[in-house]
């Protein structure tokens, strides 16, 4: 584990077959963050060489699998892991301090109304957490800890919530097949819709559209 500034313009050789993860923080990520959480601007990251983060390599696997199975299919999960990473970055590595305050509140009532209905008419589409926000006239990191605080639900997990509801009404009132519901509700795929659904309503999707059909 290394940090660099790119204002010093680092350098480096690497030799020889090896594996590696770069993360890019922008500078105007972490004023935000710093400003959000009333502390004082992180001049840089800093982080002794060759020493090990554990919480670092949890949130690095994650993101890794999220990329590679599921970022077309769910983005706020990706946003979500953004904004848990620079969070880290600002707290471990630019030894940010807040201070003792009153906790916020969550989102203004006309917020949460406009979030949850962007929500439900884009659960096909590619939506992203700054997407959201903006329309909230929020950064991303304050409407996801606003947006928590007002449902108790992630935004991720809530659209995710909202996609399977509207996967029942699909496979209760039509005869979709299964792969036209998963695309219709924002799966991408019937595979990825089996499992997110699997571990909601502890069966696969044909299985629970059969004992509906059957009862």
């Amino acid at each position: 584990m290394s940090v660099l500034d790119l204002r010093d313009n680092p350098q480096c050789d690497l030799k020889g077959p090896f594996d590696a993860v770069q993360y890019y923080v922008p500078r105007r990520a972490l004023d935000d963050f710093a400003y959000e959480n009333d502390a004082k601007p992180i001049s840089t990251l800093r982080w002794p060489r060759d020493r090990r983060d554990p919480c670092l390599t949890t949130l690095t696997g994650v993101l890794l699998r999220a990329l590679e199975e599921e970022r077309a299919k769910n983005q706020l999960f990706v946003d979500q892991l953004g904004l848990s990473l620079l969070a880290h970055f600002a707290q471990s590595y630019g030894e940010l301090c807040t201070r003792e305050r009153v906790q916020e509140g969550g989102l203004a009532p006309w917020q949460e109304r406009r979030a949850k209905e962007i929500m439900r008419v884009r659960l096909a589409s590619s939506l992203t957490i700054a997407d959201v926000a903006a329309e909230c006239r929020l950064t991303p990191s304050h409407f996801a800890r606003s947006f928590r605080r007002s449902t108790g639900l992630a935004p991720h997990a809530f659209l995710s919530r909202l996609r399977i509801e509207e996967a029942k009404r699909l496979m209760t009132t039509t005869k979709l097949p299964l792969a036209d519901v998963a695309l219709i509700c924002g799966f991408g795929d019937q595979s990825y819709f089996t499992r997110v659904f699997s571990r909601t309503a502890g069966m696969s999707p044909g299985a629970w559209r059969r004992n509906r059909s059957e009862g």
